[in-house]
């Protein structure tokens, strides 16, 4: 029974109805029409409803809110023709109003506005939205929880489940039964990823395997391969004893052509027979080759002039051969058995956990209220919900699952004769989601039950008359042509799914190329006939479909490709006007490749990668440790140098070498750390992107935007994980976990789409499906991929009566079925493709092949479905006899890929350069340092070029202009003076005391191996090589020299309740002049001796630092610095004179003084009114390492007097007239 054409106006509005509406005809529209009549209860004597009561269900989010607001559109559009103040000409509205006496038009209008206001409170849901609501709002009927937690990832509890199992069915198995399980899953994670895809379908997978015959199987299997490993070592030990005439029997009967030489090629035959010779002592043989040197396939293999022949054949080796091979034939098929085993148990613990923890999956939402209309409560269940919506319109109908169906099935009976309806909206030629559950064989089973009640939408309003024709032609030529119809299910004169030509309403453009109009649909063939493997398949559409933009691109850019309207100019075409669609990311990463290299920016609108899996969460995490432990040198260099921030090797190398600018990168990875702590990981991560000016830096890289984006999605998941997190660590460790488990990420990872602005669209079919383009590429529509390989566990088809069933066995004859299954919805999804498109489709057509094949598999495709495509085919007749006479259709050769870039057309700017302030912006809080204040870092923010620094104190830039000294012959280094310099390895000698600090000096004294130990992991670099021996001898002699005149006490002689190591400091300051510092600090260190001066500047915020070690001796606490600045190059360049020398010139004197201070406020803190800086403040010590050897050791130890101490001190505090004073 043919389909009734729908006019809205009169279809009936009771009972279930079918609706198929083929793409582009107006589906949504016709759904607002209905729901106009429903509103004024139009047809249905004046039985009048309300937004609530009218349940339209669709299956997306964003679809819920286009419908919504469509029918908001529609119901206020229809107020306003009721009032009379819509003057456009509407054939639906108009004909609705005369159904109408005037006198009741303003109560019409009335309600539809009413309805119009409603609307957000509309039943407008999402299939699971809808399960979910209804089982909140019949919890007692449904025997539901009131509260359920949703959960969109349940992967961890599904694991947890799985491992459960695991260890109760799988710990106790014996060696040889854990074999059958490896055939299986390797691990409890593998388990649950194999099984997820099954677990709910128990009822497409038939019987159960109890659990209590798990055992029984194991032990069949067993048996079964104990059995089989004594037939193989029998069969090993009979060929091995008789071996040498075996090869001698074989050889002969292949040199003489006794053997079919198509079975045993005498090429290879003596390659078999070492082969053979292998599995005999302990090698694996596929069973296939072992079966070819059994008696009877040897027999069987002998030729007809020598079938005498056979009796030499019956050797005992080749016998066992035989009985080997019959029996691993009649192998159980025990994985299969233990997952149904495992799917039943899994599913039921599973389900049993999330109702213990009352928490719900999506699928959940659907199987329980399935559930429960048909459990004890079904039919009050059923009637409560029919009473609260008695209409219901679902859209989208052909991506229902067997379980949707049933539940609306169950409430609005196809036969049943009540005044509620349910009318299914779809179009079952667009069923393309049965990897995700959508069921063609569900809407057939719809269309079964509503037989004389099917309606259809007619007319095409999306594309242009051309196109329309030439999709006709293309499906109408196969209808006719094939004997399973257009979309091969045709079987004995009955069709459940023909093609049924629509008709076109048209577009006001023309799409011209050189102002000329051009056929819509372009098959462009692949010049050569003979059969393409699929990867040059890819790459040649790749690059004649990026080459045949540029050049509709540039022909846009002189104004003679575009889309012309009737009265008008052109519009030149834009790169947005175009889409590419693909069937995988694999495609869609050559098509882009191929589109960048001729500088066409493309998006990918169907990225599926979880976006831990991308290169900026593996620096992110780099990051993150950074932040974590700022004070780990090697951790903020690894995140400097990361890909993301790509700091080049000589600029860190410049950076270790200027020890002010190193420290200056270490604050600001302190301060981050800081932010962290208070505002959370989001605002740190993106101040470290302003800081180090990520965003303008990546924008200028081909791939910058994707990168942006990919840095601010994860930022903003780290943030929303970190509501949950304890720590810094436990972030690190959540981020370094996802990145480990990217296949178990939820849709909120799934990464994010960088712009869309006027780029070329590249996206799957599958998300495609209910957009439309201008025009649209199918470069790769030849491509297909068969159903089976060896990632394929199982087969899922549909029986006679429409049924899912799923075969675990992997029969030929299944995999056929599926198969065809497969190239049925390859049939719809082509369908789909073709008609996104408003304008014009281009179709790239080859005879491809897979893998080695030496002929074309293309009938295996859709497309080769639809040409009629056979073995031995020419793809010119087909392409010829699918054209037909139909002129909307061109058939011409590939165009020829061609190098050529898209030169964009030059457009003035809208807007001119923004302004520049030259005003000078002053920061007027901030935190300083010793070395910020020594070369001013704060103001310029640049990285210093000061190489060499602690190089040779004469070519300092602090240093005199002239040394007094005579100048002598230059010693050569030795010993500790022949240690490198520089700043680095004063770096590594600081870390070396610090961690002797942390070990305890008197331990790394007094153990020599733990020294060596300690050296050992700090010095890694091959220069030291050489120079470890060097560092033994000079960290005794640090360890042991006097840190104090007249005193013996040295480093090893404190206890570890006598200092800190690295303390930190942290100092406020309101508005301090640097320049009064200096003059205080010149006034009264070091005789007033002359020095560098300090650059001008404010410290208004805080001044902080890190005391190397900070020890008390006799009452007095003292400060001390390590410094391995090389003054000369033996110990003579050490005195007392050149130390102070070395002091003023790198105004360690400033260093010095600050430290005390920071020591005379902690002290004044703790200690109270018993603080006396006169009696508890030793002084500063500083040890110069080089000069160890000299007379004073390299120390050089100082108190600056009480007055300068609690001048600054007053300083820091606010009192600015104390320093001008003193």
């Amino acid at each position: 029974m043919t389909a009734t054409a729908i006019d809205p106006l009169q279809f009936p509005l009771s009972g279930t109805r079918l609706i198929e509406a083929s793409a582009g005809t107006g589906k949504t529209y016709t759904i607002a029409a209905l729901y106009v009549r429903l509103i004024l209860g139009h047809g249905r004597q004046g039985a009048e409803l309300l937004p609530p009561d009218i349940l339209v269900v669709t299956f997306t989010d964003a679809a819920t809110k286009e419908l919504r607001e469509r029918i908001r559109a529609r119901l206020t559009q229809a107020a306003g023709y009721f009032r009379e103040k819509t003057v456009e000409n509407d054939d639906f509205l108009q004909r609705l109003r005369a159904d109408y006496a005037a006198e009741h038009w303003p109560a019409c209008a009335y309600r539809l506005e009413l309805a119009a206001n409603w609307m957000d409170e509309a039943a407008v849901y999402t299939i699971h939205g809808w399960c979910n609501r209804t089982l909140q709002q019949h919890a007692f009927d449904s025997g539901s929880l009131f509260r359920q937690e949703v959960d969109s990832d349940d992967q961890e509890l599904l694991n947890q489940v799985v491992r459960d199992y695991w260890r109760r069915f799988f710990y106790p198995l014996s060696y040889t039964a854990c074999l059958a399980v490896y055939k299986l899953a390797g691990s409890p994670d593998q388990l649950a990823k194999i099984l997820k895809p099954l677990l709910f379908e128990t009822e497409a997978l038939g019987l159960e395997c109890p659990e209590q015959d798990i055992a029984k199987v194991f032990g069949d299997w067993e048996n079964w391969e104990i059995q089989r490993g004594n037939l193989e070592n029998q069969a090993r030990t009979q060929w091995l004893n008789d071996q040498p005439t075996i090869e001698t029997l074989l050889k002969d009967a292949s040199e003489k052509g006794w053997l079919n030489g198509n079975q045993y090629r005498k090429a290879s035959f003596n390659e078999k027979l070492k082969q053979m010779a292998a599995w005999a002592a302990g090698d694996q043989l596929d069973l296939d080759a072992l079966a070819k040197f059994g008696q009877q396939k040897l027999q069987a293999g002998l030729t007809k002039a020598h079938q005498d022949k056979a009796h030499p054949f019956e050797q005992a080796a080749f016998q066992a051969i035989d009985s080997l091979v019959e029996h691993s034939a009649e192998q159980i098929d025990i994985a299969g058995l233990i997952s149904l085993h495992a799917i039943h148990w899994i599913r039921a613990r599973y389900d049993s956990e999330k109702q213990r923890i009352a928490r719900m999956t999506f699928d959940d939402m659907l199987n329980r209220l399935d559930q429960a209309l048909q459990g004890d409560n079904a039919e009050r269940l059923a009637t409560a919900i029919v009473k609260q919506y008695p209409m219901a319109l679902i859209d989208e109908f052909q991506d229902t699952d067997p379980v949707q169906y049933r539940i609306f099935a169950r409430l609005y009976p196809a036969d049943a004769d009540r005044d509620s309806a349910c009318f299914m909206i779809g179009d079952p030629k667009q069923a393309i989601y049965s990897f995700r559950g959508g069921d063609i064989f569900t809407y057939l089973k719809a269309h079964q039950a509503t037989l004389g009640r099917h309606y259809t939408l007619s007319t095409n309003y999306r594309s242009t008359e051309a196109l329309v024709w030439a999709v006709n032609r293309v499906f109408e030529q196969a209808d006719t042509s094939q004997a399973e119809g257009a979309f091969c299910f045709k079987h004995d004169d009955h069709d459940p799914l023909p093609f049924i030509p629509v008709n076109a309403q048209g577009r006001h453009e023309t799409w011209v190329i050189k102002q000329q109009s051009v056929p819509a649909l372009t098959l462009w063939q692949l010049p050569s006939e003979t059969p393409i493997g699929m990867p040059d398949y890819r790459r040649q559409m790749a690059d004649a479909t990026a080459s045949e933009i540029v050049r509709l691109l540039h022909g846009a850019g002189q104004g003679q490709t575009g889309f012309q309207s009737e009265p008008g100019g052109i519009r030149p075409l834009q790169p947005a006007d175009i889409a590419i669609l693909v069937r995988s990311g694999t495609e869609a990463k050559v098509m882009r490749q191929a589109l960048a290299e001729r500088q066409l920016r493309s998006v990918y609108l169907s990225e599926r990668e979880s976006i831990f899996a991308s290169p900026e969460a593996a620096d992110l995490l780099i990051w993150l440790k950074a932040l974590a432990e700022p004070r780990d040198e090697r951790k903020v260099r690894a995140a400097l140098s990361s890909a993301t921030i790509g700091w080049p090797y000589q600029t860190l190398r410049q950076l270790t070498l200027d020890e002010a600018a190193w420290e200056q990168q270490l604050e600001r990875f302190i301060a981050y750390q800081q932010r962290w702590q208070q505002d959370g990981i989001l605002p740190t991560l993106r101040q470290l992107m302003s800081d180090y000016a990520l965003p303008a830096r990546l924008q200028t890289a081909a791939d910058g935007e994707r990168r942006l984006t990919n840095l601010l999605h994860l930022a903003e998941l780290l943030q929303q994980a970190s509501s949950h997190l304890e720590g810094e660590q436990a972030l690190i460790r959540h981020l370094a976990e996802t990145i480990a488990a990217t296949d178990q990420t939820g849709e909120e990872s799934v990464i994010r789409l960088e712009s869309d602005a006027n780029l070329i669209k590249i996206v799957t079919i599958h998300k495609s499906k209910g957009l439309e383009y201008p025009l649209v590429f199918l470069p790769f529509i030849c491509s297909f991929r068969e159903v089976g390989g060896r990632n394929n566990r199982y087969y899922r088809y549909h029986d006679a009566e429409f049924n899912l069933s799923i075969d675990l066995t992997k029969s030929d004859e299944i995999k056929a079925i599926s198969d065809k299954e497969r190239l049925q919805e390859d049939l719809r999804l082509l369908y789909v493709a073709i008609t996104r498109a408003r304008f014009a489709c281009w179709l790239g057509m080859a005879p491809i092949k897979i893998g080695n094949s030496k002929t074309s598999q293309l009938d295996k495709s859709a497309m080769g479905y639809l040409l009629g495509w056979r073995a031995g085919s020419d793809l010119s007749s087909c392409l010829t006899q699918l054209k037909g006479d139909c002129e909307a259709i061109s058939i011409s050769e590939l165009p020829e890929a061609s190098p050529d870039k898209y030169q964009p057309p030059q457009t003035k700017p809208a807007l001119d350069a923004a302004r520049v302030s030259t005003a000078r912006i002053i920061d007027h809080w901030w935190i300083a340092s010793y070395s910020a204040l020594q070369t001013d870092q704060s103001a310029t923010g640049k990285i210093t070029d000061s190489l060499a620094e602690a190089e040779n104190p004469r070519e300092d830039k602090h240093g005199d202009e002239a040394d007094p000294t005579p100048v002598l012959p230059t010693p050569v280094p030795a010993g500790i003076h022949a240690l490198p310099r520089g700043a680095e390895p004063g770096v590594l000698v600081h870390e070396l005391l610090e961690q002797s600090a942390q070990c305890g000096f008197n331990s790394v004294q007094s153990q020599p191996e733990l020294g060596r130990q300690l050296i050992a992991n700090i010095f890694k670099s091959p220069l030291w090589d050489n120079k470890r021996d060097i560092l033994e001898q000079g960290l005794r002699q640090w360890l042991t020299l006097p840190l104090l005149e007249d005193t013996d006490l040295s480093l090893s002689g404190l206890d570890s309740s006598q200092y800190q190591a690295e303390m930190e400091f942290w100092l406020g300051a309101e508005n301090v002049d640097v320049s009064v510092i200096d003059r205080l600090v010149c006034r009264h260190t070091f005789a007033g001796q002359a020095r560098p001066g300090l650059l001008a500047n404010q410290i208004n915020g805080l001044l902080k630092g890190f005391i190397d070690l900070l020890f008390v001796h006799n009452g007095q606490y003292y400060v001390l610095d390590y410094k391995f600045n090389a003054l000369g190059n033996d110990a003579t360049a050490y005195n007392r004179d050149k130390l102070v020398n070395a002091m003023l010139s790198k105004r360690y004197d400033l260093q010095s003084v600050l430290y005390l201070l920071a020591l005379h406020r902690l002290l004044k803190t703790r200690l109270g009114d018993c603080y006396d800086y006169d009696s508890h403040i030793g002084g500063s010590v500083y040890l110069f390492l080089r000069g160890v050897e000299s007379p004073n050791a390299g120390r050089l130890v100082d108190k600056p007097p009480r007055v300068l101490i609690e001048t600054l001190d007053a300083l820091f505090g606010g009192d600015s007239m104390t320093g001008i004073a003193a």
